[in-house]
């Protein structure tokens, strides 16, 4: 596998950052619970990045509606940018999925929407979900969206 490799122009990595990755790179399934504020979103992205560029499929973010665009696509767009995003906001959620893109970022309640279109979903091999605890209560029906989600999903955290 070849490594990504940053941009110039980039700050380098962090010590804890790379080793997210190597985590990440060597584990399918991970929960991440770094502190906020310790740019855990690039690290899943640049794992996601290298997986990408070297033959894998495409990735599904799910977060906050406050952190599609200010966390997620804005850290793809700086720190990748030949990732190509498209957001699922509510209001044009298919149009967003039928979007060529490499990375599509929905918000926590659009899971609830995404489990009834799987087929979306075919040429998907990462989950990334931001702020788990959105998703702790067992019997909503968010968490039993997300499960139900989550199978499909080869690499997950």
């Amino acid at each position: 596998m070849k490594a990504y490799r940053v941009p110039k122009g980039i700050p380098p990595l962090w010590t804890h950052q790379k080793e997210t990755i190597k985590l990440l790179k060597k584990t399918p399934t991970v929960y991440d619970t770094s502190d906020p504020g310790t740019a855990k979103t690039r690290s899943h992205l640049h794992a996601f990045a290298e997986r990408r560029a070297n033959g894998g499929k495409k990735a599904l973010i799910v977060a906050p509606k406050s952190l599609l665009q200010s966390a997620w696509a804005s850290d793809a767009s700086k720190f990748f940018p030949e990732l190509r995003c498209s957001i699922a906001y509510a209001e044009c959620r298919a149009e967003a999925f039928n979007t060529p893109a490499d990375v599509y970022i929905i918000n926590t309640d659009g899971v609830k929407w995404l489990v009834k279109y799987p087929a979306l979903l075919k040429d998907f091999d990462t989950l990334i979900i931001d702020e788990a605890t959105c998703f702790k209560h067992p019997t909503s029906q968010r968490s039993k969206a997300i499960k139900n989600l989550s199978r499909l999903f080869q690499y997950k955290s």
